[in-house]
């Protein structure tokens, strides 16, 4: 119940008698639908179905996608160490950082036996128990909820036993979400999960395209909003405010008009920590390009990698503005795209100087975006070197 509710126990349970906790629990459990009842079953049998369809080896830390995650933490410790936020933020958000815990959807802990014991033990406590009631308690409309919660709880018991390292209600939610595309960072242990399936696997590049992006994103979050008490409210809620013109300014210009109630100030740290890695990962192309088509290609490859095969233009999405408004409010903050692609003043993209957003206080240097490859090697550019590092590894994402 305190998984599958969102930790609704332990909150009903404060300051309540034993009789007025009863009170609570049966009106919250009155309250849930199929829907939230039976997610967790149907995610297992997602993630089944998934796992057996994917011809990759079974690994319970994939090496490869690991290596990425720890060559990005050190680039944006970089980024942070050499800011003017306090010794005492660097401090905090560093340590955050370094011991913050990956799972890559599908590629760790990636044992479908596992999850076939999991789903196999959920059924079987959802029958046994259900064989203790009585017909008229079947009947009573909370009846299912506790069945299926008492089976989640026994499954989660069986799964954390087999996967250890990630706290109960992240290795949940992360079940739940790996069959949905999603990736989230979760501040109760640390932890943050990567699913990188939301490509056409055979397209490597806008899939690895996608890893980093998206990988860097979460890692991003360990700075905001988790990290806000520890840096100036001066520097950040000035960069939320520069970063939210832009998506809002996007946003009422774009050709396809989002539905009323699209603009959510509260939401708008997710567009910050998309213009923060974009930045980034430029920085990280702009080492391993020799001309500017290849910083070109590399900033195009990142955003067809987040592009969405279904669906409307700048429809809604939980939590989020729409992905391309944010998307492109990320890439009007590259400080190379105007020179890259001859944005003039009154262009719609256009970034004057003086409207760079600041994430950590800092003035933006366009020379740290410049190309930086001093041996001036051709390796293709930054996400075909990073498919020759993939082939070494033997790693691929084709079915």
């Amino acid at each position: 119940m305190e998984v599958l509710s969102l930790g609704y126990y332990n909150y009903i349970a404060d300051g309540l008698n034993s009789s007025e906790k009863f009170k609570e629990v049966m009106k919250r459990l009155d309250g849930l639908n199929s829907t939230n009842v039976n997610i967790f079953y149907n995610a297992l049998h997602a993630n089944v179905e998934i796992l057996n369809q994917m011809n990759i080896p079974f690994s319970v830390e994939n090496q490869f996608l690991h290596n990425i995650s720890e060559t990005l933490k050190i680039r944006i410790i970089a980024e942070l160490e050499s800011s003017s936020i306090s010794d005492k933020a660097k401090t905090h958000i560093k340590k955050s950082i370094e011991t913050s815990k990956q799972f890559f959807a599908f590629y760790d802990h990636n044992d479908v036996k596992v999850f076939e014991t999991a789903k196999l033990t959920y059924e079987t406590e959802y029958y046994r128990l259900k064989s203790l009631l009585s017909p008229e308690d079947i009947q009573r409309k909370v009846s299912e909820p506790i069945l299926r919660i008492g089976a989640t709880t026994a499954s989660m018991e069986n799964l954390m036993s087999k996967i250890r390292r990630f706290d109960v209600n992240f290795l949940f939610h992360a079940i739940i979400a790996s069959p949905e595309n999603d990736a989230f960072q979760y501040n109760g242990g640390n932890h943050l999960l990567t699913v990188i399936t939301r490509n056409d696997l055979t397209q490597q590049e806008k899939t690895m395209a996608d890893t980093y992006f998206i990988t860097t994103h979460e890692i991003m979050h360990l700075i905001y909003p988790v990290a806000n008490s520890y840096i100036n409210e001066s520097v950040w809620t000035g960069a939320l405010e520069c970063t939210l013109r832009d998506v809002k300014m996007l946003g009422e210009t774009d050709a396809v008009k989002p539905v009323d109630g699209w603009y959510k100030p509260e939401i708008g740290y997710e567009d910050l920590i998309n213009v923060m890695a974009m930045r980034v990962l430029m920085k990280m192309a702009a080492e391993k390009s020799v001309n500017e088509q290849q910083l070109k290609e590399a900033l195009e490859t990142v955003i067809g990698g987040l592009c969405k095969h279904t669906g409307r233009k700048n429809e809604l999405i939980p939590d989020h503005h729409p992905l391309e408004i944010s998307r492109n409010a990320a890439v009007r903050q590259y400080p190379l795209f105007n020179s890259l692609y001859g944005c003039k003043a009154g262009d719609r993209m256009f970034a004057k100087p003086n409207e760079y957003c600041k994430p950590l206080g800092d003035p933006i240097n366009v020379e740290d975006f410049l190309i930086k490859n001093e041996t001036r090697k051709d390796v293709g550019g930054f996400l075909k070197d990073v498919l020759n590092t993939a082939e070494r590894f033997n790693f691929t994402y084709e079915l």
